[in-house]
């Protein structure tokens, strides 16, 4: 099914007129993505940590939260920080940990195990941090849903203070405060952190608070160099890349690059990354499923340990051992994605349904993504059997998976997510009904439309206009991610003047492309398919990118699509 070039809405005079120093093209950009006003440009473009970072204490419960940590670092309460078993969940721990043992707390933390816990508090697990002393437990990345473990603590004499931003019940849970940017009546203005996010506020809190004994300069000190695991957990989670969200995760970069952490050195050497050059990419494809490994093959403890680990062998030995369990990882995602692909499924349904029961549940998320991007439809990836059955949903824009689920919770035995990514847990007796009604509610709220795969394309272009100062304007744009993509252009009535077909089977494009008096090459990754011939004329859609070898630089199309004339 070809794809959708969809314009987006003309910047309106007036609007570029408001920015006169600025390229037609930029300013089209900004007004795409809602920024408008000056303040909001400069935030975007100039992002200023000492400005555009909020106020933590603009949570509702935030002071009470601090209060009662410093209470029980007073009294030498135990301490449990419970985080999820995700890369956001463990950069979530390894921030709280590294500001509460700073402040002198006696802290333990526990992970869960992915398939035999699930995801967020449980019982059991309850029961053993209570067996330990502990006096109080901080949630990180989950526990907003956890109605009744947090009542199981509460009886407990245990108080709980949840850190989360999931998608929460009509009611919430009775914690002792809970810090989440969406919680009803919650005040901080900033609504779209992540997990790590959550928690960093809530040490950069700690840090400000009149208990803390800190000198001033040394609490900035350490709350700056936490962020290095705060641009692991945003990119990691894909939350919105704007805001408050982009100026952590542009300084987070920064720190990462010169992290103190031996394990993610050792991290990045066995990963082949150059530290001064890692990006939010980096993060995305060989950082974060690095991290996200461990819970799904082993445990999440595994990442964990390494990222806090001091000695340089050991962590040299943890990250060895990471890395064969990502290949590894990759793998058996791998054998999924193919199996899934076999099975006898309708492809013309609106929710597609996958079950095996013999697949690993650690990993079927990642084949849930897989099969979205194949088959740009809602999909469910289920595996086990007996009274367990478990899955993953992953959904395109349009059908709120966790909505669905919410609708269905009296069949569930839990889940939780976002509006396009969740995971839930159900029984033998209640998985036919359950389907059949996550299917009729896609059935009544999807169009066909959604199924065909839009390109949002930024403006069209000439070739001409490309040019190193329009790079260089660009390159302001990055990091990019969720609410901020990769910009695409179109140009049309362009000249093939050279095309060959590369790689090791042909799947990909090399091209030079002319327009009036002006040539420049592209690659199309993934467009081998297309005969093209020296002399055709196409329409393209691109991004613009800069490459890079033996030295030399030059500025390439990155090319998403062509239509030939």
């Amino acid at each position: 099914m070809p794809n959708i070039w969809q314009i987006k809405e003309k910047a309106p005079q007036e609007f570029t007129e408001k920015f006169p120093e600025l390229p037609p093209i930029v300013t089209q950009l900004l007004f795409s993505r809602n920024l408008h006003s000056q303040e909001a440009v400069d935030e975007f473009l100039l992002p200023d940590y000492s400005q555009d970072i909020h106020d933590p204490f603009l949570f509702k419960d935030m002071d009470k939260a601090c209060q009662r940590i410093y209470q029980a670092i007073e009294q030498g309460e135990q301490i449990t920080v419970y985080a999820d078993y995700d890369a956001d969940g463990v950069s979530s721990a390894v921030i709280l940990n590294s500001v509460l043992t700073d402040l002198g707390a006696q802290v333990a933390v526990y992970l869960p195990h992915r398939e035999k816990e699930g995801y967020g508090l449980n019982v059991v697990a309850v029961e053993e941090i209570a067996s330990h002393n502990t006096k109080l437990i901080i949630t990180c990345d989950c526990g907003v849903s956890n109605n009744e473990e947090v009542a199981l603590a509460n009886s407990k004499n245990i108080d709980v203070i949840v850190t989360d931003h999931h998608a929460f019940q009509e009611k919430l849970p009775e914690a002792y405060a809970i810090i989440h940017p969406q919680a009803p009546g919650e005040t901080y203005p900033f609504k779209f952190l992540c997990g790590g996010g959550v928690s960093f506020k809530l040490a950069q809190a700690l840090l400000k608070h009149v208990s803390n004994k800190f000198a001033l300069k040394d609490s900035e000190s350490k709350e700056k160099w936490l962020l290095d695991m705060v641009a692991i957990s945003t990119v990691a989670d894909m939350v919105p890349i704007i805001g408050e969200n982009r100026t952590l995760l542009k300084h987070g970069l920064i720190v990462l690059r010169k992290t103190r952490r031996v394990g993610l050195q050792m991290m990045f050497k066995i990963a082949g990354l150059e530290p001064k050059e890692i990006n939010a990419t980096n993060i995305a494809f060989a950082i974060a499923p690095r991290i996200n490994t461990a819970g799904r093959m082993d445990h999440a403890n595994q990442a964990y340990c390494l990222l806090i680990e001091t000695d340089e062998a050991k962590a040299a030995s943890m990250a060895a051992k990471l890395n064969d369990n990502n290949s590894e990882r990759q793998k058996i995602t791998e054998n999924i994605f193919r199996e899934a692909k076999t099975l006898d499924i309708n492809q013309d349904d609106k929710l597609l349904v996958f079950y095996k029961a013999d697949w690993s549940t650690g990993l079927i998320s990642l084949a849930a993504n897989k099969l979205l991007r194949e088959y740009n439809r809602p999909c469910l990836v289920i595996c086990g059997q007996g009274e367990k059955i478990v899955g993953s949903a992953r959904s395109l824009e349009g059908f709120n998976i966790t909505e669905a689920l919410t609708k269905n919770k009296d069949l569930l035995l839990r889940f939780g997510g976002h509006p396009q990514a969740a995971g839930f847990t159900t029984t033998q007796a209640n998985y036919e009904t359950l389907i059949k009604n996550l299917k009729k509610l896609a059935e009544d709220q999807l169009k066909d439309s959604l199924f065909q795969n839009k390109l949002e394309i930024e403006k069209k272009i000439d070739l001409e206009q490309i040019n190193w100062e329009l790079v260089d304007w660009l390159q302001k744009f990055e990091p990019h991610g969720q609410g901020n993509p990769e910009p695409y252009f179109v140009s049309e009535n362009v000249l093939v003047s050279q095309a060959r077909k590369v790689g090791s089977d042909g799947k990909h494009l090399k091209l030079e492309l002319a327009q009036n008096n002006k040539k420049i090459g592209g690659i199309g990754f993934g467009l081998g398919n297309i005969d093209l011939a020296v002399g055709h004329n196409v329409d393209i859609v691109y991004n613009i990118n800069i490459n890079e070898w033996n030295g030399n630089r030059e500025i390439q199309l990155k090319i998403k699509d062509i239509r030939v004339k």
